[in-house]
Parts: structure tokens; C-alpha cells; sequence
């Protein structure tokens, strides 16, 4: 079980130069509760749903358990953030292996206020429960029922070998998905009324828009596949299918977001291609040495090509959601860390070779893009990542402060809010770790930011 680092509040995180004007036109919101919540299982898991006036915090033991969980498993609490009080939880028997041996993966919320709350018990089950809007279990969908070997839940591992992706809704089902030790990957469309299976695949889901369901198809073998797929939600029909990009070391395609009908992606061909191309000239610079092999310093060499040929950077891809055809695509210098949708525009977080930070906004047009000049941000240690935006705030999370500025005019600062713990997050998938999210939700004038063990309640 992974706890997070504690960090003190650190001035120098948003500098004074880091917007001009530097002055802040507003109060930051004040901390009104903080809320015991289940421990997270993985960092990943840490981003709150909303549901309404409800944020849904799922995780382990139950909250101020001291280690010990009880006779049932807290895999869910609800809460009202404008009173900032406990409104239920959600409670169910322990793997036969006790609290360590159940996973609970994120709550996904249902417009009607239903939740769908995703459970791993170790080598036990799969299941989907189906909440009402009160707490109580309406249906539980076993999605491993008789299919012990196939779809790798069964089994006898001394710790979890399987990742959780966040389930997907649309067109009245539901997705799940999960990969199993890396290397076999599952998806199951299920009936949101019945419980029903409706199709599966060996894939994973990226994201549901609208009837159209984003999945990864499973590698080929290490190093080769990472294809990405558009399906049809009701019946899994294949409308269309980009071409296969590397996903190791890292994946050459990552998910952004969805704006309106454009599905944008993380783009890191280029750089990938120049890594290649760096480490065949570092063995063949070695090899033109004569010296021993020990006595070679590769890192030295490593230097000495990135000098004369400096790592490029990324694109922001945007592509069709019907058809999967790209539409536009915008080269930025420097690597992509955040991503999210604002109204009709991408934002993204950027960092280049020379750990310059900045801000960018891609304007859409129909099916085409318009770059803003980018926001040159002084991050610090580590950069931000965009927590939320709407038409008139964009908020900024670093590891030590919450930074909120104007969506029109992001050198305008509304306010700072210190931090005691880190809200940074990686995207909660194995091979997308070099996106960051934040562990912030803001609803109804409140900002929620979970930690550990317990959520933060601001009001504004």
C-alpha cells in the first residue's frame, strides 16, 4: 500500500513572477471539514467522483480503523460537501484473505444517481456492484462468473497482479476492464438495466463518448501494439482502428480528452523515434572507442549527443470520434504532462528540455485548431497539473499549492490556496503515468481535495 509523502507549504512552488500581474484579486476558500475517508488502495485511485451534491470516496479499511477493518469491508463513503457531513457507506464482506485481499477500484456515478463501485477480492471474484442513490446494493454483476482461466481473476499470486481501469458508461451500458501482470488484458460491456454481458474483448477502455467506447486492443508482444480502437457501445461492432504504436518504454499514445466530438491524444512519436535513433549512436560511438567496455561512460556519451541533437518535443492529436481520422494536430516544444478539456479548447501543462513550464490552450474550430501563445509558468520542482477548468476558472494544482486563475486571462490570479499534502496523481493506468491529474473535485462552490485517509472541504 503505497502513502503519500507529506509536504509542507512551500512558497516557491508559484513564484512571484510566475503571472504577471502577480497579485491576487480574491480570498482563496476556506477549509471547513476534514472528513475521514477509506484508505486509498494505489495513488491512482485517489481522484474524488461527484454525483451530484455527493463526493464518493471509495478505498479499504474503514475510516479511523487503526488498522483494523472489521468484520466487513468500508469500500465506499458518500459525502455532502456543502454540509460537509457523512450521508452513508457503503459496506461488504472481506476477501476470505482479509482487508489487504480487496481492491476497490473508482466509483463511477450514473446520471440518475445510481453508482457503479468496481471490487477485486485477490484470487476471489470481480464484481460490479450497482448502488442506489442511498447506499443500499441493488444487483451485483460477477464478471468472472465460470471463467476461471481466461480472464486471469482467479488464481494464486502472493500479492494483486491486476489493475483496475476506471470504468466507462454510455448508451445504457457499462465498461470495465482490467490488465492483468502487464500482459493480458480484458473488457467486458455490460447491460446497465440487467446486468447482462453484451460483448468483450481482449482490450482495454480509454474512454465512452457518446455511443462510440475508445479501447486499447491488448499488445502483440512486449514492445509492439498499443492500438487504439473505436467501438460501438451497444454491440462492440469495430468502426475504427489507429495504427499500432510502441507502448514500452513508455506508451507513444496517451489519453487527453474528449472535446465535443474530437477525441485528443498524447502524441510522443517524435520522441520516441529520436530516443531510438540516440541509443544506436551512443553503441556505435562505444564500439569506435578503443577501451575496454567497463571503461566507457555511457552517460557521458548520452550528454554529448543530446548537446547536438536536442530531444524534440510532442503533438496534441485530435481525431474524429466517428471515423477515427485525424483532424489536426499541434506539435508543442518540450513533453505533455496534463491534459484537460475546457470549453471548446484543450489545455495542457508542457515541460521543456530546459524544465521551462508553461501553459497552452488549443481553440477548436469545427475540425480545426487555433494555438494560443502559451503561459510561461514558474513550477518549481515539479509542474502542475490543470485540476479544473470551466468558462472562468482554471485551477492549478502543484505538490505543495492550489493555484486559481482567470480561464480568459490565465496571468490573472483569483487566488493561492497552500497545500499540506500533494494532490499530483498519475493518470490511474500502468503505462499513462507521465499524465498527471489532481485528487480535486469542485462542485457547488466547494473544492475537495482527497489525501490518503481523509478529504479536505473548502468553501469559496
Amino acid at each position: 500500500m503505497l502513502r503519500r509523502r507529506r509536504q509542507g507549504p512551500r512558497a516557491g512552488c508559484y513564484g512571484a513572477g510566475m503571472w504577471a500581474p502577480g497579485s491576487c484579486p480574491a480570498e482563496p476558500p476556506a477549509l471547513v471539514a476534514t472528513l475521514p475517508v477509506p484508505d486509498a488502495w494505489h495513488e491512482s485511485y485517489l481522484p474524488p467522483a461527484i454525483s451530484g451534491g455527493l463526493l464518493l470516496a471509495a478505498g479499504g479499511p474503514a475510516p479511523g480503523a487503526a488498522g483494523d477493518a472489521g468484520p466487513d469491508l468500508v469500500a465506499l463513503v458518500a459525502l455532502d460537501v456543502v454540509a460537509a457531513v457523512e450521508r452513508f457507506r457503503v459496506s461488504m464482506p472481506l476477501a476470505v484473505r482479509g482487508a489487504e485481499g480487496s481492491q476497490v477500484g473508482l466509483p463511477r456515478p450514473l446520471p440518475d444517481g445510481r453508482i457503479l463501485l468496481p471490487v477485486y477480492r485477490w484470487d476471489e471474484s470481480f464484481t460490479v456492484y450497482l448502488i442506489d442513490a442511498d447506499g443500499r446494493i441493488l444487483r451485483e454483476d460477477d464478471l468472472a462468473a465460470g471463467r476461471e482461466v481466461e480472464l486471469d481473476v482467479y488464481g494464486a499470486d502472493v500479492g494483486v497482479k491486476l489493475w483496475q481501469e476506471p470504468l466507462a458508461v454510455g448508451a445504457d451500458a457499462y465498461l470495465a476492464s482490467w490488465v492483468y501482470r502487464a500482459r493480458s488484458w480484458h473488457l467486458q460491456c455490460r447491460d446497465l438495466a440487467t446486468g447482462a454481458a453484451r460483448w468483450e474483448a481482449p482490450e482495454r477502455v480509454i474512454v465512452v463518448a457518446g455511443e462510440v467506447a475508445v479501447t486499447e486492443a491488448e499488445p502483440e508482444r512486449p514492445g509492439v501494439g498499443g492500438t487504439v480502437v473505436g467501438r460501438a457501445v451497444a454491440d462492440g461492432t469495430e468502426r475504427w482502428r489507429l495504427p499500432p504504436a510502441p507502448i514500452f518504454p513508455e506508451r507513444a499514445r496517451s489519453f487527453g480528452a474528449v472535446v465535443g466530438d474530437s477525441l485528443v491524444l498524447v502524441d510522443r512519436g517524435r520522441r520516441l523515434a529520436a530516443a531510438a535513433l540516440r541509443e544506436e549512436a551512443i553503441v556505435a560511438r562505444a564500439m569506435e572507442l578503443d577501451v575496454e567496455p567497463d571503461r566507457i561512460d555511457f552517460d557521458d556519451l548520452a550528454r554529448a549527443w543530446e548537446r547536438e541533437h536536442p530531444p524534440p518535443g510532442e503533438d496534441l492529436v485530435g481525431y474524429d470520434l466517428t471515423g477515427g481520422h485525424e483532424r489536426w494536430r499541434y506539435p508543442v516544444e518540450g513533453e505533455i504532462v496534463s491534459v484537460a478539456a475546457g470549453p471548446a479548447a484543450v489545455r495542457a501543462v508542457t515541460v521543456d528540455a530546459a524544465r521551462r513550464c508553461r501553459l497552452e490552450r488549443i481553440r477548436l474550430d469545427g475540425q480545426h485548431a487555433h494555438r494560443d501563445e502559451p503561459v510561461t509558468l514558474d513550477a518549481g520542482d515539479e509542474p502542475p497539473a490543470i485540476a479544473y477548468v470551466d468558462d472562468a476558472h482554471l485551477l492549478l494544482a502543484s505538490a505543495t499549492e492550489l493555484v486559481c486563475v482567470s480561464t480568459p486571462a490565465p496571468r490573472t490570479v483569483r487566488w493561492r490556496l497552500p497545500l499540506p499534502d500533494s494532490p499530483l496523481v498519475p493518470r490511474p493506468n500502468p503505462g499513462d503515468r507521465r499524465i498527471l491529474a489532481a485528487s480535486i473535485a469542485v462542485t457547488r462552490r466547494r473544492v475537495a481535495v482527497r489525501g490518503f485517509d481523509a478529504v479536505r472541504i473548502y468553501a469559496g
